[in-house]
């Protein structure tokens, strides 16, 4: 199952990498064409600048978006082979602001130590209240040097909120 998601979330980041990478070099296709006809009209000219600066940005993302698409997924993969996992009970699941952007909050206390800590799920785009309930438990992975990071497992099913 684990290698279905990685290739189905492979796949977006490649389709979306090589359609970001093909605009882009149209971009600067047409930069250069405006470019070589400048001479002709100031109109051009201006054209060619507004287009190599469009292309500019256009690459930058291009390039954050291969270097960055993926990375929830490989983190927490690393964090299910490297973490220590905890059983945390869900207290909250909500809304963040007038967006369709959710949020579970899960508190889990440390029996030896007496304390609690709360923690917060990355942000989900669709109500994980279909998948979980206040008072559910989940899994929160605790980075091994200590418990400031973290990443919590809310499965597969809402990773595609």
């Amino acid at each position: 199952m684990r290698d279905e998601r990685k290739e189905s979330v492979l796949n977006k980041k490649t389709v979306g990498g090589v359609l970001f990478a093909l605009m882009s070099a149209l971009l600067w296709g047409l930069t250069a064409w405006l470019g070589g006809r400048s001479g002709e009209s100031e109109t051009l000219s201006t054209l060619a600048l507004a287009a190599g600066f469009v292309a500019a940005i256009l690459t930058l993302h291009t390039v954050l978006y291969a270097m960055f698409a993926n990375r929830k997924a490989v983190n927490g993969d690393w964090f299910r082979e490297h973490g220590k996992p905890v059983e945390a009970e869900i207290i909250k699941i909500d809304r963040r602001g007038h967006r369709s952007a959710w949020r579970i909050k899960a508190r889990y206390v440390d029996s030896r130590r007496g304390t609690g800590t709360v923690f917060k799920s990355d942000i989900l785009r669709a109500n994980p209240g279909k998948k979980f309930q206040v008072g559910d438990r989940i899994t929160v992975y605790l980075h091994p040097s200590g418990s400031q990071r973290y990443w919590m497992d809310v499965g597969i099913a809402g990773e595609n909120y």
